[in-house]
């Protein structure tokens, strides 16, 4: 097969998407070198990205404004190139285009926590959403919990939603080498234990009542630091307002973005890693933390609860003292500490690239096979029939 991938997430310092965009790509690659793969960017990615194996990059019709270029000018480019099939990893997708489509959606975000969106993103999204969502031939997503928001806010048919867990990079494991460990300390200023925090800076994230449960800690002399590791995202201000109002400047650390091979350092040097978000489609940073040996504090909540099992201490994200006393359970229990580094290490181990690259390859070969097959299997009813 020509397998296209929309690549723009892989520019730059990379998030989530990009992580999951490049970490996906490599490993399909490795299990399907057969194939030959193209990426199409809204900008040029020359010196922004390495090149992960034998893809090749479609270096024309580039504009800055990705919404745009992928509506008005990418469907161009796919029938110059003409894959058999296309994957959208960054959940939208040309709304007109004859090219095969499948489309990554990682969460339902925009539809249930709106409040939490920057207006103008939330107009753009959940307009284009629901349209990609109909057009695209298969849809995959990171969780049962997002499979079950995404049928129930998009009113897709069931057999169009496939559920492909994300995993953790083998970059992530424990560090024991200690002239890294030391290095990475003096570079972000660490010099007590500390509480971690990795993630995007917005509301959805919790961190208000995070910070709220490390001040309720300070108050009865935890000596920690609570260190936040990512670039701010939309209305940040009330969540460092928050550390000015509690009087926690010289105890909250905002390092601004890290890049990739800092983070399993810090993983491996923090006491707890407090991961409280108010929604989830799958909730990478927990799986990063215990593949690490870091032990975790999560939400009882959306995706969550099937990424971390019983790897980690499961909260009511609403609750800031169920934070403030897993957090201090932690910090008194060594033991419940250790054994829940064992349990992440060993779940973070079933979570792999492989097996999500196979799965995604195995849906390539099905929407190619079944968009060119005799035009017996055209209508939906047919379709569904083929693939069963």
């Amino acid at each position: 097969m020509l397998v296209g991938f929309e690549a723009s997430s892989l520019r730059g310092c990379k998030s989530g998407v990009g992580y999951y965009t490049e970490n996906l790509l490599g490993s399909i690659m490795r299990v399907a070198p057969e194939h030959d793969y193209v990426l199409f960017s809204n900008r040029e990615m020359n010196g922004t990205w390495q090149r992960l194996g034998s893809e090749r990059l479609y270096d024309r019709r580039y504009f800055p404004v990705r919404a745009l270029w992928m509506q008005a000018i990418l469907p161009v480019a796919l029938r110059d190139v003409r894959p058999d099939v296309c994957h959208f990893t960054n959940y939208l997708a040309p709304l007109s285009c004859d090219c095969p489509q499948i489309v990554t959606i990682y969460d339902m975000t925009v539809f249930i926590t709106p409040r939490y969106h920057d207006f103008k993103k939330l107009v753009l999204d959940r307009t284009l959403i629901p349209r990609v969502a109909k057009r695209a031939d298969a849809i995959i997503t990171v969780s049962n919990s997002a499979r079950y928001d995404i049928l129930r806010h998009l009113k897709v048919p069931r057999e169009k939603v496939k559920v492909i867990m994300g995993a953790v990079s083998s970059h992530f494991r424990p560090v024991i080498d200690q002239a890294q460990l030391d290095s990475v300390k003096s570079k972000y200023g660490l010099r007590q234990p500390f509480i971690l925090y990795v993630g995007t800076i917005e509301p959805r994230k919790n961190l208000t009542r995070l910070i709220q449960a490390f001040a309720d800690l300070k108050k009865s002399g935890l000596p920690h630091k609570l260190v936040i590791v990512g670039q701010s995202g939309w209305h940040v201000g009330p969540i460092f307002a928050e550390v000015e109002r509690l009087l926690l400047s010289k105890d909250v650390i905002f390092t601004g973005y890290v890049p990739f091979e800092d983070l399993p350092a810090l993983y491996s040097l923090c006491e707890t890693m407090a991961f409280p978000s108010l929604y989830e489609g799958f909730g990478l940073p927990v799986l990063e933390a215990m593949a690490c040996g870091a032990a975790v504090v999560t939400s009882r909540s959306s995706s969550l609860i099937e990424v971390a099992g019983d790897a980690a201490l499961l909260v009511n994200p609403l609750s800031v003292d169920e934070i403030a006393d897993s957090l201090r359970r932690l910090h008194q229990d060594p033991d419940l500490r250790a054994e829940l580094r064992e349990h992440g290490i060993a779940r973070a181990s079933n979570f792999t690239w492989e097996a999500a690259a196979r799965s995604t390859l195995d849906l390539y070969e099905k929407v190619a096979a079944r968009t060119f097959a005799a035009p017996v299997l055209t209508n939906r009813r047919g379709a569904a029939m083929q693939e069963d």
